[in-house]
């Protein structure tokens, strides 16, 4: 195993461990106890918080800013692909041509998504004013990510780059708001089941789920 194989299989490591003392915290283990009869379907309120509620029709944000939202989706993905790239690099195996021209599309894609959210965040005067040092490293980490990724596509040599850079992402995961890359699936699965089970969502006026 070479030394940046071996980085980024212990920041892997570490981020696990991390996440897990994140979320075997009081402020997430304790949940209290529903008291109140249910008035509608939790599993139906897990399945709109992964499905419609995505939707930009459902948040008014996202409806008013299309551009920015289907850039944030492009952004993601790449990112998500990044780190998919990033375990198999970790294996002993080879990539297929195939994978690594889609790979290389994904990450340019993901690339020019990413650098124009963060040229929109620091132009933007409003949403520059809502931001925190934070929104600006987490971008730029991933950024990095997503070239490299592409760089690694595009020259094999340059994968313990990759890798390298990769770890560092993975290590300030926990730090900062890239921990919702995990928490934003174990929150939407509560909340989606809460609502859900108190009758809320899926709108009951939409959907034909009586209210009582």
């Amino acid at each position: 195993m070479t030394a940046s194989s071996l980085t980024l299989l212990v920041a892997l490591v570490v981020v696990l461990v991390a996440f897990v003392i994140q979320r075997r915290r009081p402020r997430f283990t304790v949940v209290p106890k529903l008291i109140a009869p249910p008035r509608g379907s939790a599993a139906a309120g897990v399945i709109y918080a992964f499905t419609k509620a995505f939707a930009p029709t459902a948040k008014e944000s996202a409806s008013l800013h299309l551009l920015s939202y289907l850039a944030g989706i492009g952004y993601h993905l790449a990112t998500f692909a990044a780190l998919a790239r990033l375990l198999v690099s970790l294996l002993p195996v080879a990539v297929p041509v195939a994978a690594n021209t889609t790979g290389a599309v994904l990450f340019a894609f993901g690339l020019a998504c990413g650098l124009a959210l963060l040229a929109k965040r620091t132009l933007d005067a409003r949403v520059r004013g809502i931001s925190v040092p934070d929104d600006f490293l987490a971008n730029l980490l991933v950024d990095a990510t997503l070239a490299a990724g592409l760089a690694a596509s595009l020259d094999s040599g340059l994968v313990p780059l990759f890798q390298v850079i990769g770890a560092l992402l993975l290590l300030y995961a926990p730090l900062g708001k890239l921990r919702h890359m995990l928490f934003l699936l174990t929150s939407r699965r509560w909340s989606g089941a809460y609502f859900g089970r108190r009758g809320v969502r899926p709108n009951p006026h939409t959907s034909g789920i009586p209210r009582g």
